[in-house]
């Protein structure tokens, strides 16, 4: 009876811990982002990717690209944790930023101050938090090297 209770809450806990699929990692400059479009209109052309930056005004960083599900309610989440490691480093560092309106199932997250705009500066390790209004997590995705443990 045990086991199978055991079982049972394993198999409920695995339904919510949803994961974003990676598409990508990687460092991306200013003019990877430039459009046709851009240039007649002066806007940033998103195409088919919700972008979030930790500094907006700021192209430059390092990049993750996530296919959201459709079970992982994106339209649900305020804002967007990011814990990584820098190289170099054992401490685990945090940013919290605002989602703002996620439409689209696929979501460029950019570490883009200062620190990152380097491309030589990529993260050991990171996790991806996406929060709700009541601060839960609707679903996550992290790097290979991002283990339970270290949280």
């Amino acid at each position: 009876m045990k086991t199978l209770l055991s079982l049972i809450a394993f198999s409920v806990a695995a339904c919510f811990s949803q994961a974003a699929d990676i598409l990508y990692t990687k460092h991306q400059d200013e003019d990877s982002f430039k459009r046709i479009s851009e240039h007649l209109t002066g806007k940033e052309n998103p195409g088919r990717y919700t972008i979030i930056r930790s500094e907006p005004n700021q192209r430059n960083g390092y990049y993750v690209a996530l296919k959201l599900g459709d079970t992982d309610q994106a339209e649900k989440a305020v804002s967007i944790r990011i814990q990584f490691v820098k190289p170099g480093s054992m401490k685990i560092e945090t940013r919290s930023l605002p989602s703002g309106s996620i439409n689209k199932k696929r979501v460029l997250i950019g570490l883009t101050d200062g620190y990152w705009v380097q491309s030589s500066r990529i993260p050991t390790a990171w996790k991806i938090d996406f929060i709700d209004t009541q601060g839960n997590t609707l679903f996550s995705s992290q790097s290979f090297l991002w283990s339970s443990e270290s949280q």
